[in-house]
């Protein structure tokens, strides 16, 4: 895990969770953990904010307003070859309990803790990044499959609520 420096802050995002966000199981494909939000009119500021500073995160605009996704790697390997790997993002409800991030479905209303530090640019200047650490899920909507996956996500987990378990 990283060391937490002076070029090193924390900063807190709210507004509604988005589909097809992974945060409990990482996204396979992306080796990642991913929240997409639909940030509140105070966080979008910040967030357009951050971009000034070199933020690279692009903000997109649907009919349901502005979203834009964060994440978190499971792991990075350093230009050395030593290899970073991550913890999950800490899921947690209001009262600050955990909860499994796997139930957390889209239009939950959550706050995002976000690590965001300083790297170098290829032209020698100074950007920010900004990696998910955490969600704090204010108001809770249930994972729904018929929600919350695209056709392909869908087909993947068709007849597993009829399958017998496993064990």
């Amino acid at each position: 895990m990283p060391r937490f420096t002076k070029k090193t802050r924390n900063e807190y995002i709210q507004g509604k969770l988005g589909q097809y966000s992974k945060l409990g199981t990482p996204d396979l494909q992306y080796q990642c953990w991913m929240a997409n939000i639909y940030p509140t009119k105070d966080s979008l500021e910040r967030i357009r904010e951050m971009q000034g500073e070199g933020l690279k995160n692009v903000l997109k605009k649907e009919e349901d307003g502005y979203f834009t996704r964060f994440r978190c790697p499971t792991f990075r390997t350093r230009k050395d070859g030593t290899v970073w790997t991550f913890t999950p993002p800490k899921i947690e409800d209001i009262n600050g309990r955990p909860i499994d991030g796997d139930i957390v479905g889209a239009g939950s209303d959550v706050t995002l803790k976000l690590e965001v530090y300083e790297h170098p640019t290829p032209s020698g200047g100074r950007a920010i990044a900004a990696r998910l650490v955490g969600v704090r899920v204010d108001n809770l909507v249930e994972f729904n499959p018929d929600i919350d996956l695209d056709d392909e996500g869908k087909e993947q987990v068709k007849g597993l609520r009829e399958a017998p378990p496993l064990f």
